[in-house]
Formats: structure tokens, sequence, C-alpha cells
């Protein structure tokens, strides 16, 4: 299953598998340290849980993605 063929056509064609990778990683890090933020300052209640929830999916995401094969 390859979940990001749609992604690859003409309108993203600046961006290849390995920046999109780091991207989604970079993005996960951020959630992953304001969620920590969020909780040292009491903010945003229970709904900031829904950031580490956000982070996990990308996760997940990056599990399921399947690399393009080389040509």
């Amino acid at each position: 299953m390859v979940l990001h063929e749609k992604y690859t056509g003409a309108s993203l064609r600046i961006v290849s598998i390995a920046m999109g990778h780091r991207i989604r990683w970079t993005a996960v890090w951020i959630l992953v340290v304001a969620w920590f933020v969020a909780q040292a300052l009491n903010f945003g209640g229970n709904a900031i849980h829904l950031v580490l929830l956000l982070a996990i999916g990308l996760l997940v995401y990056e599990l399921l993605a399947e690399d393009a094969p080389a040509t």
C-alpha cells in the first residue's frame, strides 16, 4: 500500500521523499515538545492531549508509508 502516491505528482515535484520524511519527523518533535511545555505550564487542559495524538498519528503514517521504488 503506497499512501503517498497521490502526492508525488507535479504539484510537489520539488519535495523529495527524504525531505517529506524529515518534515514529518521535525513536526513530530515539535508537537511532542509543545505537549511537554503545555503540560508543564498547565496550558490547554485535557485538550492539549490532542497535540500528542497528532504526533502519534504522524508516527503511524511514517510506519505505513512505503518509500517509492528506486528508479
